[in-house]
């Protein structure tokens, strides 16, 4: 288990800054790889949504088991942050060995929670007399 702040009790702002935090400190390469492993979603071309193309066909099927389906950065989030990204049963018994996979989730939950803390500080603002 990790001690991250479940996505569940974060607000539409904070799932904002940190999925951007994300998207800024890892760049789309990196983000789109662990997207794919997550569930074959990918990034839009201005790096703001997430989306897939379920059904056998992907791209080509429309209706009820094809066509583009936006899926929530909150969705991401949640799994991202909890020890989805390592389980065994479903990316393999030597997941936590695998450095390169290991790293590319190291540096997203860094940046996701460097995103929510450095912009959630107060401001101080000091007064000074003339």
């Amino acid at each position: 288990m990790n001690d991250f702040v479940p996505a569940s009790s974060m607000s539409a702002v904070a799932v904002g800054k940190a999925f951007n935090a994300i998207v800024k400190r890892m760049g789309l390469n990196d983000l789109g790889e662990i997207l794919f492993n997550w569930n074959e979603s990918q990034l839009n071309e201005d790096g703001d949504k997430i989306f897939r193309y379920p059904g056998r066909d992907g791209r080509f099927s429309r209706g009820k088991e094809g066509g583009k389906v936006i899926i929530g950065k909150r969705e991401f989030l949640a799994w991202l942050l909890s020890d989805d990204p390592f389980d065994e049963k479903v990316y393999g018994t030597n997941i936590r060995n695998d450095t390169e996979w290991s790293a590319l989730i190291r540096r997203a939950r860094e940046a996701a929670l460097g995103g929510i803390e450095s912009r959630s500080m107060p401001i101080t603002v000091v007064a000074t007399q003339p």
